[in-house]
């Protein structure tokens, strides 16, 4: 019998939208290439660059680090403003991963040195049970039998990111937060495929890591 899937919360890590309005303003930052004179009308026209954004971003990083959360309606909102971009899939990698990096700090320093004083096989299990751990709490992954050893996956049936992009568009925010928890905590070295999608009709989205291979 299936694991019924775990539903969406009333509320969402402010660490989530953090990550998406710091992924907008670095994508939106323009690159020093010397043209200077066009600086103004860029960051008029750039939303990453607003006053607004940078007032949102201190918000969330504020409640970030004392470690609150936001109402899961207003994460949704946050979701949708990317999801309209056409550069949606570079915003959604990037904030996965900044994401990331924001829940590791949660597990503490006595964790990772207790990994670092382990033999690597131990410590690449402490690591993904870890990042397996985050991707729950923090972010309603539930954790599925392991196709292989060393490769987790995980599924979720109701995301902030499915409510603001039903096509399945703001996915790739997980797959990029799944693999960047592995890479960090556990030493992974792959990639992470998304081959079940409820933008695709499928019963719930699931994510899958792949071990690199040929790399020894």
């Amino acid at each position: 019998m299936a694991t019924p899937a775990v539903s969406r919360a009333a509320q969402v890590p402010a660490l989530i939208p953090l990550s998406l309005l710091e992924a907008i303003r670095n994508l939106d930052t323009p690159v020093e290439d010397g043209l200077a004179e066009v600086a103004e009308e860029v960051v008029a026209k750039r939303l990453g660059l607003s006053q607004t954004v940078a007032a949102q971003i201190e918000r969330y990083r504020t409640s970030t680090e004392r470690r609150e959360a936001v109402p899961d309606a207003e994460a949704v909102g946050v979701f949708r403003l990317v999801a309209r971009r056409p550069d949606r899939e570079l915003v959604f990698a990037d904030a996965g991963r900044r994401a990331a990096r924001h829940a590791a700090r949660l597990v503490g320093r006595t964790s990772e040195a207790l990994r670092r004083a382990t033999p690597a096989r131990v410590s690449r299990r402490l690591g993904t049970r870890s990042a397996l751990e985050l991707a729950t709490r923090v972010f309603g992954l539930e954790p599925l039998p392991m196709p292989a050893p060393g490769e987790p996956a995980a599924r979720a049936a109701d995301t902030p990111a499915l409510a603001a992009a039903p096509d399945g568009g703001a996915c790739p925010f997980y797959a990029a937060v799944l693999g960047e928890l592995l890479r960090g905590l556990a030493g992974f070295e792959g990639a992470v495929d998304h081959p079940r999608c409820r933008g695709r009709g499928d019963a719930a989205c699931e994510w899958h890591a792949a071990a690199a291979r040929g790399y020894e």
